[in-house]
């Protein structure tokens, strides 16, 4: 091997890129499992398929057409799961750098979570309703 990691699955054209990635496997590998949540780091609680999360990813990248331009920062207050990887994921369809951090609560204040905004100049935030 040449060092060099192949992202491009056999037979598919040349992705150059991980929305490139997606984007074919959401059309080809449509069904196949994209990734696995465990609760705890033991207990499967959630999965997404690639057609799936190219669905989501998508659907997020049309709202933060809306309300961010390309460049922009979105800040991601994610608890860890499958929400955030669909978010990451829209950030990069639609060009905008995501920004995560974990949601406020009792040991992480709020000023933390301005601290941040104001370091990063985030346009928009995302979270889950919760």
């Amino acid at each position: 091997m040449s060092g060099k990691f192949p992202i491009t699955p056999e037979g598919a054209p040349s992705l150059a890129t991980l929305v490139d990635l997606l984007r074919w496997r959401g059309v080809n590998d449509t069904d196949l499992l994209a990734y696995r949540f465990l609760e705890n780091g033991e207990t499967e609680s959630a999965t997404i398929t690639y057609g799936e999360l190219d669905r989501q990813a998508r659907s997020v990248a049309a709202w933060l057409e809306e309300h961010a331009a390309p460049g922009e920062r979105a800040l991601l207050l994610f608890p860890p799961g499958l929400d955030y990887i669909a978010t990451f994921f829209g950030c990069l369809y639609a060009g905008v750098i995501a920004v995560p951090a974990y949601p406020p609560r009792l040991n992480r204040p709020v000023p933390r979570i301005q601290g941040i905004v104001a370091s990063t100049e985030a346009k928009v935030a995302l979270t889950t309703s919760t």
